[in-house]
């Protein structure tokens, strides 16, 4: 697997993390103190952040453990509200990996980034 968008050692980390089965037991998302509650949505600190591109970068995920797919009514529009308010205030860009490449692909989540003033892709 290429590093990705982490510094080699925060991938390094992330990938000893893997190899301890810490994030195969549970959903990890879930574990993690919120920085910012909504009703429906929480937003924490991501632990294994893409720091070779972004100074901050935190995750919004629902409060119930589920995929895009099974999101109600409600927890799409308060989505809606949040993306058009805090997150637009707060934050610079909105990404999501495909299935195949998250680390937790049963609870849906986004990052939310603060990309750094300059890149240095390697």
């Amino acid at each position: 697997m290429p590093q990705d968008l982490r510094t080699k050692k925060t991938y390094d980390k992330y990938l000893r993390m893997q190899a301890k089965g810490l994030l195969d037991h549970g959903c990890r998302l879930c574990q993690i103190k919120p920085i910012k509650k909504f009703k429906y949505w929480q937003i924490i600190n991501n632990e294994y952040p893409w720091d070779l591109i972004a100074k901050t970068n935190h995750i919004i995920l629902p409060k119930r453990h589920v995929v895009y797919a099974k999101l109600n009514k409600a927890e799409k529009k308060e989505f809606d509200f949040i993306k058009a308010g805090y997150i637009e205030k707060n934050y610079g860009h909105i990404m999501e990996t495909t299935d195949k490449r998250k680390s937790i692909p049963g609870h849906f989540h986004l990052h939310l980034l603060v990309l750094k003033d300059k890149i240095k892709v390697k």
